[in-house]
């Protein structure tokens, strides 16, 4: 494998804004960082299943995805959308009352978690071009594939970690500015709907 660059990609891709990070720092300013628990869980496992299935099935992946793709990243796109209104309407609700344990609110599930690791055409791409690129050229064994594997999900929940910590510190900040967070946390997942169909 081409370790070097491939951490660099691995790392870019993970740390940089995309759906599923947005969510992580939504949940955290929304429940605290007990309230993503749920959702991170689910969302690190699809991810982790993801990267397994993209590597272990590259060659026939190849000739099947392309002619998806069109499809899937619409479908994804669509989920995010819901996800920005969801969003909104939450921040343009009533205030939510204070809540010390970190209750989660519907959509840090781990159904919810799943859903958007399944749409999220980002981390579809970032698998595919990841095992494509860095990982098959140079070894096309199973252990090859769990190695990539494994270091695209440590970098992911560090990410994911890293975001919803991020958002649970601004809690206080968001609770009394929460329609602006709302409309600039929305405005991000549509800017990511956006991008994903371009």
């Amino acid at each position: 494998m081409n370790y070097a660059p491939m951490l660099v990609y691995v790392l870019v891709a993970c740390i940089t804004p995309g759906p599923n990070n947005i969510m992580c720092m939504y949940l955290g300013a929304n429940y605290g960082f007990k309230g993503t628990r749920k959702f991170m869980i689910a969302s690190s496992i699809s991810f982790m299943v993801k990267m397994l299935l993209c590597g272990g099935l590259n060659l026939a992946l190849a000739e099947v995805i392309p002619a998806a793709v069109p499809y899937v990243k619409w479908i994804g796109a669509a989920y995010m959308l819901y996800l920005a209104l969801h969003m909104l309407h939450e921040g343009f609700r009533a205030q939510p009352e204070e809540d010390d344990d970190g209750i989660e609110g519907g959509e840090s599930t781990y159904k919810s978690g799943i859903l958007l690791q399944c749409l999220n055409i980002k981390s579809w791409i970032f698998a595919l071009s990841l095992f494509s690129i860095y990982v098959v050229p140079y070894d096309t064994t199973f252990r090859a594939v769990l190695i990539g594997t494994g270091i695209a999900t440590a970098a992911m929940i560090a990410s994911t970690l890293l975001w919803a910590a991020f958002g649970s510190a601004i809690r206080g900040i968001y609770r009394r500015h929460i329609r602006f967070f709302s409309v600039l946390m929305a405005a991000s997942l549509v800017w990511c709907a956006v991008t994903a169909v371009m």
